[in-house]
């Protein structure tokens, strides 16, 4: 039985307040490190009966750069140690897990979450958070390689003894960042979770309910999901290649709308950032061959569209804290004998939204990770509270 698993432009100003405001000492006695597991120690996991040059070969003759593999490895490892150096050094007590080893007794335990890796691991450390009061800041190891936008700034992956003095000084924030709530309403909504990750064959990858459930007992038929996505959710078949068929209807509306796509993607204002954006971002082609039907007889400088593109992906993302959601219907099947249903577009904002699968082969996923069953007939409310806020400690660029 699987256990743990678990528009408008940014106002400038809001920021700077933000970040002049001091907060009280915080000095944490207990620092759970959440480490990135690396594609390098995957890989050995995988093949447990290399040895190295064996391993190296294999990788190579597969294709992959085993050179840089090892050193983004080594690079992280160094910067995890240099951590734990610092907390001895300061007397602090620490445990260190990674998605092999996960533990929800060890989230209970700390009074800090410290994800040390890239985007992925924080989302990892985050989906085993259930309330607003645990806070969690996050080190990027490898910032050459990694973007880390919900991670501290490049900087402090080379000063992490600054680190605990700005905590200690008070001298941080708490961006309080919404998190998704759903609820399950079905028949078949009682159906064990697993993690995207599984179906890579990642190595004790285990999420912990934290109860088991007597399948021969009758089960409500609404269900709270533990985890909260941080992201986005998303609704689809799971066989990518085949189309989703779901009802939605939005806020207070009384009637589901059917639409049929790619799936439904459903994003927080952290979420704006990263698949959301991706998925509704604009390129130089696209802009370029706009303008051209616009205009024939005007020429655009590179510098003009690359401008456009700039402005319009940069609108996409809102704040954080927001409390209203983005919804995006990848796909959109729009035909004579299928117009797309009134009041709906390819993406739009609501306060809350509730989906009905008319799909076969389903699941609804956590921020890419933590999935459930969805299948036909099952219907998932999908809002934001503040009390499932992440309390996410920022410090100043």
């Amino acid at each position: 039985m699987l256990q743990l698993l678990q528009s408008p432009p940014i106002n400038l100003n809001r920021n700077l307040r933000f970040f002049f405001r001091n907060e009280s000492s915080f000095v944490p006695k207990k620092i759970l490190i959440v480490a990135k597991l690396s594609r390098y120690h995957f890989e050995k996991l995988m093949e447990p009966e290399l040895d190295e040059a064996q391993l190296k070969l294999k990788l190579l003759e597969r294709g992959s750069d085993y050179d840089a593999m090892l050193a983004s490895h080594l690079t992280t490892k160094a910067v995890e140690n240099q951590v734990t150096q610092i907390l001895q050094k300061m007397n602090v007590e620490y445990r260190i897990i990674d998605r092999t080893s996960l533990d929800q007794s060890y989230f209970t335990w700390a009074d800090l979450v410290l994800p040390i890796g890239g985007d992925g691991t924080f989302l990892l450390a985050s989906n085993l958070i259930f309330d607003n009061k645990k806070p969690i800041i996050g080190i990027n190891s490898n910032p050459e390689k990694s973007e880390g936008y919900l991670l501290l700034s490049a900087k402090y992956t080379k000063a992490i003894p600054e680190i605990f003095e700005m905590l200690k000084a008070g001298h941080y924030s708490i961006l309080m960042r919404r998190r998704i709530r759903i609820t399950l309403k079905g028949d078949e909504i009682w159906q064990e979770p697993f993690h995207m990750h599984e179906k890579g064959r990642v190595v004790g990858d285990r999420f912990y309910t934290k109860k088991q459930f007597n399948k021969h007992k009758e089960l409500p038929k609404e269900r709270r999901l533990p985890w909260l996505a941080l992201n986005e959710v998303f609704m689809g078949e799971t066989l990518s290649a085949r189309t989703s068929s779901l009802l939605i209807k939005m806020d207070e509306k009384q009637k589901y709308q059917k639409v049929k796509g790619s799936g439904l993607c459903v994003s927080t204002g952290t979420g704006s950032t990263s698949w959301y954006k991706s998925i509704h971002s604009v390129n130089y082609q696209t802009v370029q061959e706009i303008l051209n039907l616009v205009d024939t007889k005007r020429e655009f400088t590179n510098d003009e569209i690359e401008m456009i593109c700039s402005m319009f992906n940069g609108s996409l993302r809102f704040d954080a804290e927001d409390s209203k959601l983005c919804y995006s219907i990848r796909d959109l099947i729009m035909t004579n004998a299928m117009p797309v249903p009134k009041g709906i577009s390819t993406r739009g904002f609501c306060e809350k939204m509730i989906v009905k699968s008319q799909c076969f082969d389903a699941s609804l996923v956590l921020d890419g990770g933590i999935a459930v069953p969805f299948n036909f007939g099952t219907i998932a409310k999908i809002e934001t509270f503040s009390e499932d806020s992440l309390r996410t400690i920022t410090l100043p660029d």
